[in-house]
């Protein structure tokens, strides 16, 4: 039996609070299953029905008995073995109170959530740090707990789970005030920096610098110049400067400016027209009370570059009827040409550049900002999975050979990219984007990039007379922390994310090892552009 559409359609159905449907749909299909003969479908299925037992009817030895245990699945595929982990875990905390039942729930809890890191799965790794809580609670860890739901919130940001953000504030409810005599939490949560401004995927400095020159001219009515290669997301920049000002809710007009456009006149796009018979109204009527977006500006001709120029200095538009209509319109205009050369070539009037760079925003290219591959990577895939499809992870070898590409079509390439691999995901026994899944040029650059320097050979693994296996495995780890943090710029967060660990793991890793994460950060903090 094929349970791929099963499971995913009762995935959705949790997400979305509909427990008892999701029982009525898995339970008439349980087979009898003795793992590991059992198959991957059948056993999640069974998962998915052990969480509703478990976290919702409060059943843990039904749970414990739809299960096969954590040893007879060790030969089935990780997925299969972390579903089980997980639920069987979750089972144990909930079972009782006891330290020995807590205890050996947390053991499974932390086994599901490392395997599911390993397939980037960050589904299961968000309910296995709320059963963590759930089993801190019960054995009086209550730093800890704060810990792990720090963590489970940061994920859930980024997720649409409605049972597990429940569990969330439940769990946060219960939770002893940080004044209550317990360990105190960290000094705050991990910043998500999927939501450092609206509609933003950011976790890379040079992208937080971006997105706080966007805070910082919310309230402004100048024109914005924003500048950068293409397809390094200078539409969404300007998506965005609208949608965090006052006029989030007037109109929003984009007009390109590139010779390569067909349909009406550009001077008719943007300024409208008007005959003996009839008038055409254009995008600078149309954003009125909002903001018009004018991509790739330096292509603009030089007699509407004059046409602009008076707008932005408060002229009627030259189609409009009255001279004296009064338009409020914010010009945000983006290039990635250097403008001032175009004016040195007397292609671009000196003016205009002027008055459309009273505010400058630079959108870094992708290769300059690592940091937030793994990101976009996810959000792209969660955007791009067909409605009611069980999440689609990436490998660990394929996320690292995303973050060394150089990615010369920016953001939008890796979009492509990621939808190109798409293609390729089967859905059994759990749909995951695998190494040979990328594009040739990726998996050859990826390789190139790798330097031997950081990969240890076999005679560095070979004991040396005062050395223990422990020695050489806390070497090997630290060397690949070392390569991780270089390609993400030093950034702990994206780090961690491409590691499979919480944030706070590999902050214990790094400190257990003397690494500092500040000597892989660029030397020049970046600084808003004004």
């Amino acid at each position: 039996m094929n349970h791929a559409r099963t499971i995913a359609m009762a995935t959705t159905l949790l997400a979305d609070g509909r427990v008892e449907d999701v029982a009525a749909m898995v339970e008439p299909l349980l087979d009898p299953v003795t793992a590991p003969a059992a198959s991957t479908g059948q056993i999640l299925l069974r998962g998915l029905l052990a969480r509703v037992e478990v976290t919702h009817r409060d059943r843990s030895g039904r749970a414990l008995e739809l299960l096969p245990t954590a040893e007879a699945v060790s030969d089935s595929c990780t997925c299969v073995r972390a579903d089980v982990a997980l639920w069987r875990g979750w089972a144990h905390v909930r079972r009782s109170e006891s330290v020995n039942e807590a205890t050996r729930g947390l053991h499974l809890l932390k086994e599901g959530r490392e395997l599911f890191a390993s397939i980037c799965d960050p589904v299961g790794r968000c309910w296995a740090l709320l059963g963590q809580a759930t089993a801190y609670s019960a054995l009086d860890e209550h730093g800890l707990r704060h810990r792990v739901l720090d963590d489970a919130s940061g994920l859930l940001d980024r997720l649409q789970d409605a049972q597990a953000e429940q569990w969330l504030q439940q769990l946060r409810r219960r939770a002893p005030s940080a004044s209550s005599g317990h360990d105190e939490p960290p000094s705050g949560p991990p910043t998500d920096p999927t939501t450092t401004v609206d509609g933003f995927v950011a976790e890379s400095r040079e992208m937080q610098a971006v997105a706080a020159t966007i805070r910082k001219i919310q309230p402004s009515r100048s024109p914005v110049l924003i500048t950068g290669e293409s397809g390094a997301g200078k539409r969404l920049v300007a998506r965005t400067i609208h949608a965090t000002s006052p006029r989030a809710d007037g109109p929003l007009e984009h007009v390109s400016c590139a010779p390569t456009q067909a349909g009406a006149s550009l001077e008719a796009q943007l300024f409208g027209a008007q005959t003996d018979d009839s008038s055409h109204t254009g995008a600078v009527q149309a954003a009125d009370g909002g903001t018009l977006v004018l991509e790739d500006v330096d292509a603009l001709p030089p007699p509407l570059q004059s046409s602009l120029l008076d707008l932005l200095n408060g002229a009627a538009p030259p189609a409009t009827e009255a001279a004296d209509d009064a338009l409020d319109v914010r010009v945000l205009a983006t290039t990635t040409a250097d403008l001032d050369a175009r004016v040195e070539e007397g292609r671009f009037r000196p003016a205009l550049r002027n008055r459309l760079r009273v505010i400058s925003l630079h959108v870094p290219p992708l290769r300059e900002r690592r940091p937030d591959i793994p990101l976009l990577a996810r959000h792209f895939l969660d955007r791009m999975r067909p409605e009611g499809s069980a999440l689609v992870s990436i490998t660990q070898p394929a996320m690292e050979a995303l973050l060394r590409y150089n990615w010369p079509g920016n953001v939008r390439q890796l979009r492509n990219e990621i939808e190109r691999a798409l293609v390729h995901v089967q859905s059994e026994p759990a749909p995951t984007i695998t190494l040979d899944m990328l594009l040739d040029a990726i998996v050859e650059n990826a390789r190139e990039r790798t330097s031997p320097d950081t990969s240890p050979n076999a005679s560095d693994a070979i004991l040396e007379p005062d050395q223990t296996l422990n020695d050489v495995l806390s070497r090997t780890e630290k060397s690949v922390i070392e390569r991780v943090l270089q390609a993400c710029d030093g950034q702990v967060t994206a780090s961690a994310d491409v590691l499979g660990l919480t944030r706070q793991g590999l902050y214990k890793k790094m400190k257990r090892l003397g690494i500092d994460a500040s000597a892989f950060q660029p030397t020049s903090e970046p600084t808003p552009a004004s």
